[in-house]
Parts: C-alpha cells; structure tokens; sequence
C-alpha cells in the first residue's frame, strides 16, 4: 500500500513538470548596463587666460566666475568634467606631491594606478598622467608644469556612482581626449 502512494505521488510530480514544461522555457538574462553613445571626435581651439589648447567640439571649457584659476573642461553627453586648477609663482615640488597624494588617495578603491609621466620640451610643458583604474572616484588624476612657475592639477570626475565595466569605455575615450588636449596645450602667460 505504501508503495502504491509512492507510485502515485511520483506519477502526479512527473505530470506536473511535464505539464509545466509545455509553457516557455525562461532563461536568465545577464545583467547589462545601457549602450553610452560617445560623442564624434572633432576638436576646436579654445583659451583661457593661463592657456589655449584644442578641446571636443561637444565639450565646454568654463572657468569659475570669482576666480578664473579654477577651470573646467565638462563633457556633459558623458557627464563628466575634468576639474583644473591654475597656481602661479607656488612651489612646484609641493604642487607635485599634493597632485600624487590625490591621485593615491584612490588607492583603497583602485585596482592599480599607472603613472605616464610626460615631456614636451618645445612647449615648456611636463608632467604625469595617473590612469586609476578599478572603481575609484576619478578615474584620471594630472599634473602639468612648465618647471618654472606654473602649475596645473586636474582630476576627471563622472556625475554617476563609480562602476569601472560600465564606464570603461568612456574613461577610455575622455582619456584619449586628455591626451590631445595636453599634446595642443601651450601657455598662454609664458
């Protein structure tokens, strides 16, 4: 008897996946994240008062009303803005290590830092370029100098919460950006 019930519970599961089976199959989907469209790569010059270099036509260069040594390259198609400061007549090692100390204070979230340093003798122009990468805050932390008198600190900065896979692409292109923008950059109070 025993057996019996077992039989026919066993019967009765068997209809029902089968039964169930019939409907469509549902398959899980991967997490995905929206296609970012990034902006075509032509360039026009633009200045400031410390400097002229070549920015994306569809990104703006402002500088901050009260204090014009506050300068600010925003892309506002990929939400982001590379945030610069202009010193004049500071001390240059100090300016150097305060830029290194910012790009290192992403080190707890970072997965690696990568220092490029940079040299374009016939514009006066030096520096590095630290490419964090992982989920830090600003994925790109720079120092500019003429080695003489003048200084330039930037840090890129996106308007979302940090996410390396969904914005590596972007990172990648507003990095590209930041090249050509330091390879057209010449002073302008030289």
């Amino acid at each position: 008897m025993q057996n019996l019930k077992k039989i026919s519970w066993s019967l009765i599961l068997i209809i029902t996946i089968a039964f169930s089976a019939c409907d469509e199959t549902l398959i899980p989907k991967p997490r995905g994240f929206f296609r970012i469209a990034l902006p075509e790569t032509t360039y026009v010059k633009d200045s400031c008062k410390q400097f002229r270099a070549e920015r994306l036509s569809s990104s703006l260069l402002t500088t901050k009303e009260d204090d014009p040594n506050w300068i600010t390259l925003h892309y506002p198609s990929l939400k982001a803005s590379l945030y610069l400061t202009y010193f004049k007549d500071s001390d240059l090692n100090k300016l150097g290590e305060d830029a290194r100390k910012s790009a290192y204070k992403h080190a707890i979230k970072a997965d690696d830092i990568i220092q490029m340093p940079f040299q374009i003798p016939k514009k006066s122009l030096c520096g590095i370029i630290y490419s964090i990468e992982g989920n830090a805050a600003s994925p790109v932390v720079l120092q500019m100098t003429d080695s003489v008198d003048q200084f330039i600190h930037g840090a890129l900065y996106f308007d979302a919460e940090p996410n390396a896979d969904s914005l590596k692409p972007v990172v990648y292109f507003v990095r590209q950006d930041i090249q050509h923008f330091i390879e057209s950059f010449e002073w302008t109070n030289h």
